[in-house]
C-alpha cells in the first residue's frame, strides 16, 4: 500500500552557490566546536567539499545553472 507521507527523493544537482554556502556552514560550526575529532571531522568534510569544486567533471555532474 502507498504510503501518503513518503519523501521525494532529492535530484543530487545543486547550484554553486548553495555548494558555497554548504562549506562556509561547516567551517563556521567547525569553529565553534572545542579542539577534538568532531571539530577535525567538520574541518576535513568542508577539505573535501573544496577539492570536489576543483574538480571539473564532478561539478558538471551535480550542479545546475542558477536561474536569474
Amino acid at each position: 500500500m502507498p504510503q501518503a507521507n513518503r519523501k521525494i527523493a532529492s535530484s543530487g544537482l545543486y547550484t554553486i552557490q548553495e555548494l558555497i554556502d554548504l562549506r562556509r556552514q561547516m567551517l563556521l560550526f567547525a569553529r565553534s566546536l572545542p579542539r577534538g575529532p568532531k571539530r577535525n571531522d567538520r574541518r576535513q568534510t568542508a577539505n573535501s567539499l573544496r577539492r570536489l569544486y576543483k574538480n571539473k567533471a564532478w561539478l558538471s555532474t551535480h550542479t545546475v545553472e542558477e536561474s536569474q
